[in-house]
């Protein structure tokens, strides 16, 4: 399959140079919309390619980032007009009744949710909806996505495509765990403090 995506990737690439990868990243970035090859394939293969010279690596980062963060834009303003409407859609509206709850208090969710598919997609969105402001949502958006853009494409111009696919699942995972940890820490926290004293 990587292979196949790569070839795909390439060929995309040579023809319509960096609009691609824009494209690719921004469509991948907005909900319902989805790309034909995922955004973290496409950014390690243009990173192969750029070691190769068939591409400029910081043209690569600047171009992915501007993408990333222009899709999310695009999700947060569809979350806060629509969000009511989308929290009773029968696809979408659990998985997004659930993320609204979580992110309003959770800014390691809202910085580092690019490194995870299902969190890349759900979670500007999300932020819409749950009422996040745009101007504490936006910095830690745009650096969470130049730390995944940036990673992604210096994996694939240093490794090769096989070492950076396995390579960039376990950041995936390990960045997972620091998200679900964050969560249960600070939900912890929270308890604690709403709890009563002991009389004595």
């Amino acid at each position: 399959m990587l292979d196949e995506w790569s070839g795909l990737a390439r060929t995309y690439f040579i023809q319509y140079g960096y609009v691609f990868v824009f494209v690719a990243l921004f469509l991948e970035n907005v909900l319902f919309l989805g790309a034909i090859i995922p955004g973290a394939v496409v950014l390690i293969l243009c990173g192969s390619l750029a070691q190769k010279g068939e591409g400029f690596p910081f043209s690569l980062v600047l171009t992915g980032f501007l993408g990333t963060v222009s899709g999310d834009v695009v999700s947060y303003t569809i979350g806060k007009k629509v969000g009511t409407r989308l929290l009773l859609s029968k696809k979408w509206g659990k998985g997004l009744t659930a993320m609204s709850e979580r992110v309003r208090n959770e800014p390691m969710l809202l910085m580092f949710c690019h490194f995870i598919s299902y969190l890349r997609m759900f979670v500007p969105i999300s932020a819409g909806i749950s009422g996040v402001p745009f101007r504490r949502w936006l910095p830690l958006d745009a650096s969470g996505a130049a730390l995944w853009v940036a990673s992604h494409i210096s994996v694939g111009y240093f490794l090769s495509l096989s070492e950076a696919s396995v390579y960039m699942k376990q950041i995936a995972v390990a960045v997972l765990a620091l998200l679900v940890l964050s969560i249960g820490v600070r939900t912890f926290l929270m308890r604690r403090r709403v709890e009563p004293p002991l009389e004595k």
